[in-house]
């Protein structure tokens, strides 16, 4: 895979033993102080979503040992024993009863090759014992080779298998990957959705306490017989409004928190009631230093789900190759080959193998289905499945360049707002400190206040989602192009194993 990582850390989470109670440490805070890389770093180590997904690559392991498991060497053993009694004729036409017993052991080892061709080993003791003849022992050693020469002949039909399960365990590893840089973007904008909930509360309590004030100061007025009583209303209206923003702004900060409890999934004995300080604050980040078209190209070469596309397409390549086989005929060449030795006991039977006596058996076997229609439709149906396979590549490169492209049009967006918000946030500082000048010297109403005071909070609710926006787009950017592991400097594992490019 032409995939570069430019790796300073290395994840050997993932290299560890699957037990998601591995301990990120013993130590139980009620506070937990986050870093974003911390937050990220935490989440692979103790995420139980991720926990389970880890186990996928696993198991398609076993299929790869089982897939080869065709081509290990089999062991047979057998033993037994035969009694019969009839008649035979003698010379004179008289019957006279026969009994014979017999007794045979067979050992043998057989061994499939990727080539197709079958090897075979056995050894055959036996003993005869009749009342017509004295007991017979004898012993046999001999070897066996079938080689199919049409259909199942060659280690690229035989191996199919083999290569499909191989290609499966990639796939999951790469279904791995994927979910990790969902699980990476989903902690990373609840990181911001946390800090932004947080300061939203801050503005809202400021909110508030300007509602008071200007409360308070509406009462000292109409105290003075300043201002009537009238006006009263408003300003406690508009003090309960303000209550009501609190409230929904308390209540945004503990469900987000308890939404990143549970990506985090800190080792505690209460998780649930850990507080959550979050160190770090949102920044610009860096403009764009190419053409969208780039971003696009590196997408198309970095996204997991494009190679998990194209590693099914592989896969239905490889039954092309083992349906198309399939068409031929069955043509086996077969031999076996053997030498036999006789005698009164079983230990001279042995001895004797080496003398002339053998048995030699070889020929060619033939099948063939003269409509073949159940291997003609399974190598038409595998024909169709490439072909699908390959539109559906062709589909999801088109979904990941619109992906790429929607989110260089947000992020270009965010930065637009974030210079927009901020110069409209400063306007309506100066319009409040205006107005609040006016109505001290009785040229504005508590109405007019309470309005400018709506658009300052308004204002400065949207100059910091502007930047909370800007950096979960640049989040969202990065996961389009399928390098968030990258930009967290961490590799997954490949084949077990952990390593830097």
């Amino acid at each position: 895979m032409n995939r570069t990582y430019s790796i300073i850390v290395l994840l050997v989470i993932f290299s560890l033993p699957l037990d998601p109670g591995m301990g990120w440490g013993q130590a139980q805070p009620s506070t937990l102080s986050l870093g974003l890389r911390d937050a990220v770093l935490m989440t692979l180590e103790q995420n139980q979503s991720l926990a389970v997904e880890r186990y996928s690559p696993e198991i398609y392991k076993t299929f790869v040992a089982e897939q080869n498991a065709a081509f290990d060497s089999v062991f047979q053993a057998d033993t037994g024993y035969s009694e019969t009694e009839g008649q035979r004729t003698s010379g004179v036409g008289e019957f006279r009863a026969v009994t014979s017993r017999n007794k045979t052991m067979n050992l043998g080892v057989s061994k499939q090759m990727p080539s197709g061709m079958t090897l075979g080993v056995d050894a055959n003791l036996r003993s005869q014992d009749s009342n017509v003849f004295s007991r017979l022992y004898s012993s046999r050693l001999g070897t066996s080779l079938t080689m199919p020469l049409l259909e199942g002949r060659g280690s690229e039909v035989n191996l199919v298998g083999v290569r499909q399960a191989e290609l499966d365990e990639e796939l999951t590893q790469f279904e791995l990957e994927a979910f990790t840089q969902a699980l990476l973007a989903q902690v990373e904008e609840l990181y911001w959705d946390l800090y932004a909930a947080r300061e939203e509360l801050k503005i809202q309590l400021a909110s508030l306490e300007l509602a008071q004030e200007q409360l308070k100061e509406t009462k000292q007025r109409i105290d003075v017989g300043d201002m009537a009583e009238i006006e009263l209303a408003a300003a406690e209206g508009e003090v309960a409004l303000r209550q009501e923003a609190v409230i929904d702004a308390e209540s945004t900060v503990e469900t987000t928190r308890l939404e990143l409890i549970r990506l985090l999934n800190p080792p505690h004995s209460q998780p649930w009631a850990i507080a959550v300080d979050l160190i770090e604050s949102p920044t610009l980040g860096d403009p764009f230093p190419a053409p969208v078209d780039e971003y696009v190209a590196m997408a198309l070469q970095s996204r997991p789900d494009l190679e998990q596309a194209r590693m099914q397409q592989a896969r239905w390549e490889l039954d092309i190759v083992k349906t198309k086989n399939g068409l031929l005929p069955r043509l086996d060449f077969f031999v076996t080959f053997g030498k036999t030795g006789y005698a009164n006991s079983f230990g001279d039977s042995v001895e004797n193998i080496h003398q002339a006596n053998f048995d030699l058996n070889t020929g060619f076997q033939f099948e063939y289905s003269f409509a073949n229609r159940a291997q003609k439709a399974r190598h038409q149906r595998a024909e169709y499945q490439v072909k699908e396979a390959e539109a559906a590549l062709r589909n999801m490169e088109q979904l990941v360049e619109l992906d790429v492209r929607k989110a260089y049009v947000e992020v270009n967006r965010c930065l637009r707002q974030i210079s927009a918000t901020q110069a409209a946030s400063q306007l309506q500082e100066a319009n409040y400190t205006a107005e609040m000048v006016k109505f001290r010297v009785g040229k504005s109403t508590n109405l007019l206040v309470l309005l400018v005071q709506r658009d300052l909070t308004r204002s400065r609710l949207d100059a910091l989602r502007a930047q909370i926006n800007l950096r979960k787009a640049w989040v969202q950017m990065d996961y389009a192009q399928g390098i968030l592991l990258d930009k967290n400097q961490i590799v997954l594992p490949r084949n077990g194993a952990v390593g830097s490019e």
